[in-house]
């Protein structure tokens, strides 16, 4: 991975086969957010990022240093050649980490 553009407004992270661009809140969005400390999960968003990872239980302990969290091992579930599992980002944003099933 590689930060290829870093503006007021824009970070864009470069990947091997795709991209990440993350975009500024306008300020008179931002200013009407709060985040909870612990993070509360903000489920009703239009999106979910899923992130692929090698495995799912060295994700869940990064994600809980981070800030963040993935639900426990009961949570998750095989489909389509990963197992995956849901939980959120340090802001309470809902991401799911996907490992391939064995």
């Amino acid at each position: 991975m590689a930060e290829t553009v870093n503006e007021t407004r824009l970070i864009v992270l470069e990947f091997a086969t795709y991209q990440l661009v993350i975009h500024a809140v306008a300020k008179k969005i931002a200013e009407g957010l709060v985040i909870a400390t612990p993070p509360e999960r903000r489920a009703n968003l239009p999106t979910k990022l899923v992130l692929p990872v090698k495995n799912l239980a060295q994700a869940r302990a990064a994600a809980v240093a981070l800030g963040g969290q993935v639900d426990d091992a009961s949570a998750e579930f095989t489909a389509r050649g990963f197992t995956a599992c849901d939980g959120f980002d340090p802001e309470g944003n809902v991401l799911q980490f996907r490992q391939t099933a064995s």
